[in-house]
């Protein structure tokens, strides 16, 4: 890899796995890399993507990453096309048997960012503004990949808690005026994520299972929702400028038309990270963070080593594999000298699998009860998606899984489904009044 240690980490780690396999990246992982990133790069290449979205606004404007001096005044972000204000409203609350009206303050650090895709999430994947949290709150949090619930006054129930209150409180301001040819401008103003959330604690004292968000800014979500993976957001979720980096590359960078990329300046980033610009200490928290954020999303194609910021164009972090034929090379045409060079005698990686590749094909359209493709879908909703109908599913499906109208191969269509009914089982058995 003698021209690749300027490349971001995890795409160094998808060109050792073309190569080399996993015993490759752990090579390589021993020179250029950490447990963690090597950890992190091989569980999201291991496990299927699972859909996750963010508002396209707060993919490019962040929440604090800690607590602002004055957590009760508004937070305001603009980069030039989008603003948002995120405004802390006094909610009516019962202290000592008596009703006050109190602020909780903005939301900071990694809780509300996950809090916030998930609520998000569901919403799209569901195509309904009523999003249902669990049972109870461990079961809630356990869903967010969080295995170790504790209750302590600085356990991680306790934290969430307070940052979904202080989440679903604030009044949000987000307006965009279109500057692109197929741009359209847009505001939401003075709404909240939830009309009619007061507290995850409900009046009686329990978890409220379920929100129902508002319509206008479920409406917005609908039209402005940047696919994430969700595999990658669990690796993400301990750290908020990880996840801000993460989702903002997400947005941006598949978004970029100009194969000379985009170059931004380091305060530019800084904004749109929700940090002081003027900092040297921001820039290395930046390329330490871009890591771990390469080893989840390896495509992301970003140089990070200038005075400048360079953002090249992209594939989305939804892709099924991120590593193979389509792995978005840096400087293609000495990568693939390189790859030729290291497997003698044999044909390189990307041309084999081109060749071999499966012909690409649509999602069965219509119902899946009748016709000789369609029976492998049906037998996989069948036994893993008991006792829901297929059909049902099948709908759902299109209505939420990202890019549905791309072409794939039967393969990848039957991993993705497979997946998805899994998953919608498993969530459809824990409503069991629905």
């Amino acid at each position: 890899m003698n021209g690749d240690q300027h490349k971001p980490l995890g795409h160094q780690y998808a060109l050792a796995m073309l190569t080399g396999g996993e015993e490759g990246v752990r090579k390589l992982a021993t020179s250029a890399g950490t447990q963690l990133t090597i950890d992190a790069f091989l569980r999201v290449q291991d496990e299927e993507p699972v859909p996750a979205f963010l508002h396209s606004a707060l993919c490019a404007m962040s929440l604090p990453t800690k607590r602002p001096k004055d957590d009760t005044q508004p937070i305001v972000r603009e980069d030039g096309k989008y603003a948002l204000a995120i405004n802390p409203r006094p909610v009516l609350q019962n202290i000592d048997g008596k009703s006050v009206m109190r602020s909780l303050g903005v939301p900071y650090g990694a809780y509300p960012r996950v809090a916030l895709i998930y609520l998000l999430s569901q919403a799209v994947m569901k195509q309904s503004r009523d999003v249902y949290l669990g049972r109870n709150f461990t079961e809630w949090m356990r869903r967010l990949g969080y295995q170790t619930v504790s209750y302590g006054p600085r356990g991680t129930a306790n934290l969430m808690r307070e940052q979904v209150d202080r989440l679903l409180a604030c009044e949000w301001q987000i307006r965009w005026d279109g500057t692109e040819a197929d741009g359209n401008a847009f505001a939401v103003r003075d709404v909240k994520i939830s009309n009619e959330y007061a507290g995850s604690l409900d009046k009686n004292g329990s978890f409220a299972r379920e929100i129902r968000m508002s319509e206008a800014f479920y409406s917005h979500l609908i039209d402005h929702a940047v696919p994430l993976n969700e595999v990658a957001i669990r690796e993400l979720k301990g750290t908020p400028t990880a996840l801000d980096l993460y989702t903002y590359l997400a947005y941006r960078l598949p978004r970029i038309g100009s194969d000379k990329g985009q170059v931004i300046s380091w305060d530019q980033l800084a904004k749109h990270l929700g940090n002081e610009a003027d900092s040297k200490r921001f820039r290395q928290t930046v390329r330490e963070t871009m890591q771990i954020v390469s080893a989840v999303y390896p495509n992301a194609n970003v140089d990070l080593s200038g005075r400048k910021v360079v953002l090249h164009p992209s594939p989305a972090p939804m892709e099924r594999k991120l590593v193979g034929p389509h792995l978005r090379l840096i400087g293609a045409a000495a990568d693939e000298t390189a790859l030729r060079s290291s497997v003698r005698g044999r044909r390189e990686p990307a041309v084999a699998a081109a060749k071999d590749a499966e012909p690409l094909l649509g999602f069965p359209s219509g119902s899946l009860s009748f016709g000789t493709r369609e029976s492998v879908f049906r037998e996989i909703g069948l036994t893993k998606g008991k006792p829901w109908s297929v059909d049902t599913m099948a709908d759902a499906f299109r209505a939420g899984f990202p890019d549905i109208k791309r072409p794939r191969s039967e393969k990848e269509w039957l991993r993705v489904w497979d997946a998805f009914v899994v998953r919608y089982a498993e969530r459809r058995a824990s409503r069991p009044d629905d």
